[in-house]
């Protein structure tokens, strides 16, 4: 009799643990760099943050919502976010995103979130009144947590105890391994936020333990994390570290040979996929383009019951705001053109001899490359890869170095961006 109860009960756990895949539709967005408004978008303080950097932080919140009536209308099941959910960190900021994807959650779509290196304990979180940038009240990871817990944490079937990663089953045969990577705890007393992402060992342990349970309950493991595992171009890890996971090669082959399959990404604001394998073992890196960055990408996942993943690209082109007439997939790509041509001349002009009408051609040439960059699969001029070829024959290192960074750039890594199909289950 104890030997049939016994057996009756590994039966009913195996059956519990058994995931059976039969397929989800999903979205996923990065970056949205969600800015209160109410914190101030006017003034000389405000303008000389905006002359820094390449988002569309006064339109963030009618490009949000643009992309979420998207959604909406795509009938998906489930949302993934892939970090940077705000603009440096604002408790105000995280409150009013918050109520954003409570609204989408009301319309019975769940959201599943990761932080990005802008959202805890960022001493940057500021107001802006005239002349004056003030701090605000950043968010700490318990508060972070507890902003999120209906979108994701409250929902965890597992937590890692040392960051905050979770694994979530947002439909049947999935596993989805939301994943922290995110470097915060020493920011406030160093006065910046730390840019770049690591695992810590204990962390990484927890990951590939997780990937080995829904192995063996038979579930297809998707990963959404906010760093990058895989070079999005050659020397990525060499120019933009903070853009790549510490010791990313080494970690990209520890989550492949575990099992996993596809990462969802961001942080670079491309649109882009890049693949790589070990024998038998591959892993898709799916960095998903900023929504406030040309051109407000998001994509469409539709997996199946063989575990085959089909993404598809969307994309925001009409908002809520004023834009002066302007239609928004224009404005959105001259805002990102003119801020890389602008940084572009700055650097030439100070640092090499390049006589100006050179300047103006090499700028324009980095910018098109950039904005073709953020696109996704890209196609650059002729003329533009023998620019680029001919700057980076440049005897001096700086135009040498601009060119052949230009160049990786324009060498749009396999496999497609924007529409693709592959392979991410089910675990073996």
């Amino acid at each position: 009799m104890q030997r049939v109860l016994v057996f009756l009960m590994v039966s009913l756990l195996a059956a519990g643990s058994a995931c059976g895949v039969s397929g989800a539709r999903f979205a996923v967005l990065a970056d949205p760099h969600f800015y209160n408004a109410r914190l101030g978008t006017e003034g000389a303080a405000f303008e000389e943050y905006l002359a820094g950097d390449r988002k569309m932080l006064r339109e963030s919140e009618a490009i949000l919502e643009a992309a979420l009536d998207g959604i909406r209308a795509a009938g998906v099941d489930f949302v993934v976010v892939c970090g940077d959910l705000t603009k440096d960190g604002a408790l105000a900021s995280h409150l009013r995103f918050a109520r954003r994807l409570e609204a989408l959650e009301a319309s019975g779509i769940e959201v599943f979130v990761v932080p990005g290196n802008h959202d805890i304990n960022n001493p940057h979180a500021c107001a802006y009144f005239g002349p004056l940038a003030i701090p605000v009240h950043p968010v700490a990871p318990s508060l972070f947590e507890r902003i999120y817990k209906p979108f994701g944490y409250g929902e965890a079937v597992a937590r890692d105890r040392f960051s905050l990663s979770y694994v979530a089953e947002p439909a049947p045969g999935v596993r989805l391994l939301a994943l922290d990577s995110c470097i915060y705890k020493d920011n406030l007393a160093e006065g910046h936020p730390e840019t770049g992402g690591r695992f810590e060992p204990r962390t990484l342990n927890w990951i590939v333990d997780q990937l080995d349970r829904a192995r063996r309950a038979g579930c297809v493991p998707l990963a959404a994390m906010h760093h990058g595992v895989l070079e999005h171009f050659e020397g990525q890890s060499a120019l933009f570290g903070d853009y790549v996971i510490e010791d990313w090669e080494r970690v990209s082959e520890t989550l492949a040979g575990a099992g996993l399959r596809v990462v969802f990404t961001g942080h670079f604001h491309a649109h882009d996929v890049t693949r790589r394998a070990w024998g038998a073992a591959e892993l898709y890196d799916v960095e998903t383009g900023s929504l406030v960055t040309y051109p407000s990408p998001y994509r469409l996942a539709g997996l199946q019951a063989d575990g085959a993943l089909t993404l598809e690209s969307r994309y925001v082109t009409a908002i809520d705001y004023d834009l002066g007439g302007v239609p928004f997939p224009e404005y959105a790509e001259a805002f990102v053109w003119t801020w890389v041509d602008d940084v572009a001349h700055t650097v030439l002009r100070l640092l090499t001899d390049l006589p100006a009408d050179e300047v103006d051609f090499l700028s324009a040439v980095a910018a098109d490359t950039f904005v073709a960059h953020y696109e996704g699969d890209e196609t650059p001029a002729p003329e533009a890869v023998a620019a680029a070829a001919a700057l980076a024959a440049d005897p001096q290192p700086l135009p040498s170095a601009l060119g052949s960074l230009l160049l990786n750039l324009m060498t749009d890594l396999p496999p497609a961006d924007a529409a693709l199909t592959v392979p991410a289950g089910p675990c073996r």
